[in-house]
């Protein structure tokens, strides 16, 4: 008997705001997996976008009650800032996220579903994971390893990172391992589609 395949959703797609070098405002993708008849949350936004993911939820007709596993790519506030929304929820991030009492602490690679796997993937921070899921395509929900497709297309590492060149050998990994990439900030995009990679290196 041939497994379903997972089912990938982008809830709210993550935004980020600048002036020069200065993050004015950032807000991170909300992807929702369906896989096993389980329902799976990757990062839950800032803490301004609870009301507009409540409503999101809803339209979608997901009950926030039926998710029940919530995967923080790192601790940053706009990619956790609704995490006690989701009360039945069990959190799940890398433990050298420090990440608070009652989340379960993520220290290899962990298959959380059929279909999805969560991979360290350290660089934008030491305790950043991204989270692969085979649907259609495989995709990887990869929260600020890869902030934006400008990254991705131009070949840089996140602007906030602890290490360039962990940011960029984890990015390359992903790249590897995907056809879809769900950014940190923005919308999901193919790999090899568009990339400047040639003229700028």
């Amino acid at each position: 008997m041939t497994r379903r395949q997972a089912r990938v959703i982008v809830v709210r797609e993550g935004s980020m705001v600048r002036e020069g070098q200065t993050v004015k405002d950032a807000s991170s993708s909300v992807t929702l997996v369906e896989s096993d008849e389980q329902r799976l949350l990757i990062d839950s936004g800032s803490p301004e976008d609870c009301k507009i993911l409540r409503v999101a939820l809803e339209e979608m007709e997901v009950s926030i009650d039926s998710v029940k596993h919530l995967v923080n790519t790192h601790m940053h506030m706009d990619h956790v800032g609704c995490n006690q929304m989701f009360r039945n929820a069990r959190i799940y991030a890398h433990a050298l996220e420090s990440p608070p009492i009652g989340t379960v602490r993520i220290t290899d690679s962990l298959t959380l579903l059929p279909g999805v796997e969560v991979v360290h993937t350290p660089g934008h921070t030491y305790g950043s994971v991204t989270v692969l899921v085979d649907g259609d395509k495989r995709y990887a929900v990869c929260g600020d390893a890869i902030p934006t497709r400008a990254n991705y297309q131009k070949h840089v590492p996140p602007f906030i990172n602890v290490d360039p060149k962990l940011a960029l050998k984890s990015m390359d990994m992903i790249v590897g391992l995907a056809d879809v990439i769900i950014p940190g900030h923005g919308a999901p995009f193919e790999v090899g589609q568009s990339l400047e990679r040639s003229k700028t290196h």
